[in-house]
Parts: structure tokens; sequence; C-alpha cells
């Protein structure tokens, strides 16, 4: 049995991590049986030092891009099989988009936003014993930054954040538009990469002009509802 490595169920999501909640998703779809093991303390055991990362057997697979390889070469599950050569390019490249672009916006509302770090905070790190429920988030909000100011995201404002988040948010509904799913009706890997961020956002109670935003398509609000209404109700 597939064995998966996760942070666990948080802030009203099944997972916090859309990385995470991605594989969770996906393993359900793909009908293989799985476990979810989840805890912190997996992060430091993770051989990339990141989750998720699977334990099939004596194989042990890391981030989220090679386990979807390792689901499509190991058990011959395809989820975007029934697309075109076309989708699956707008697929793969809308994904990545995602995962490059809005997951960092995301980021940003949770670890800089005052007042939902102010909910992160003691919701990640207040089972520590002191002094370490005062060391160690200030150590992790910090290290957050430094990656965010790294990639590029934390050079800029609020407002320019909301702007790269907008654009894909209406590239996402204007894709969507009033179909049930991406792509010939039937879920594929775009489905999933964008509910595992639209999850992040919508299901967590931490109000931030990111949700604001987000409620404004109300195509995309129905479709992470219905998502998570069919596999995590």
């Amino acid at each position: 049995m597939i064995k998966l490595y996760s942070f666990g169920a948080n802030l009203n999501v099944p997972d916090p991590s859309p990385f995470v909640l991605k594989i969770n998703l996906l393993l359900q779809v793909s009908n293989q049986p799985f476990e979810v093991i989840s805890g912190t303390q997996y992060l430091q055991k993770a051989p990339k030092g990141k989750l998720p990362y699977i334990e099939d057997g004596k194989h042990i697979i890391t981030d989220s891009f090679f386990i979807e390889k390792h689901l499509k070469d190991t058990y011959g599950f395809d989820i975007d099989s029934h697309l075109s050569t076309e989708q699956k390019a707008i697929s793969e490249l809308a994904c990545a988009s995602l995962e490059e672009r809005l997951y960092w916006c995301i980021v940003h509302f949770r670890w800089v936003f005052e007042s939902n770090w102010a909910v992160i905070k003691p919701t990640f790190f207040g089972d520590m014993p002191f002094p370490l429920n005062r060391i160690i988030p200030k150590l992790a909000r910090k290290g957050m930054i430094k990656a965010m100011k790294g990639h590029g995201i934390g050079r800029h404002s609020e407002a320019e954040i909301l702007q790269i988040a907008a654009s894909q948010l209406q590239a996402m509904s204007n894709l969507l538009g009033n179909k049930d799913y991406f792509f010939n009706g039937k879920l594929s890997l775009l489905d999933v990469c964008s509910y595992s961020m639209l999850a992040q956002i919508l299901l967590p109670n931490m109000p931030s002009p990111l949700v604001d935003l987000t409620n404004q398509y109300s195509n995309l609000v129905a479709f992470c509802e219905r998502i998570h209404t069919q596999y995590y109700s």
C-alpha cells in the first residue's frame, strides 16, 4: 500500500499544503490503496526536506511532479488520458503557472498578512513547549519571507501581489467558463491543481483581500465546492 506523508488536515482543509492536497486527490482518483501518514515531524524526515513524499514498497518518491510520474509509470494511471495533445499542453502549462504564481500569493497572505499570521502561528506552533513556541515561529516566518524574496514575490507590494493573483484567477475563470471541469466533462490534472490551490484560499476561515478577490469569481467558488463535496465531504 502506498503511504502518503503529509502535514494532516488543518485550517479546515484536508491538508494546508496545496501540493500534498494535489497528491491526496490524485491518489483517490487513481483508485490505488493508500494510507495518509500525517505530522510535521515527517518534514524533517523527508528526503528533500519537503512534503509530500510517498513510500511505495521499496521506493520513496518526493515532489508532487515525480509522484505524478510514478503513478503513471508504475500503475498506468494517467488522469489526462482523455485530453487531446493540445489540451495536455494547456494543462501542463496552466498547472505550472498556478504552482509558480498563485501559490506564492497564497504564501504571502498566510505568512506576511498580519491577521492571518495571527491564526497560523498558534495553529502550527502552539503545541510547542516554551521557549520553542517563541523561537521557532519567528525563524519559520523569517525563512518563508526570505524564500519569497528569493522567488521574487516578496519584493512586490501587497497591491501588486493581488494583481498577480487576479491574472491567475481570471485566466482560470475564463478557461473554466460554465463547465463542471476544465476539459471534456471529466476530471483532469488541471482540475486537481486548481482545486488544491483554491481550497487553500476559500476553505480556511482567514479573511483577506485574496479571499475577497477569489470570491468575485463565482464559477471558481462553485468549482471548489463541487470538488470538495465530491471527494472530502
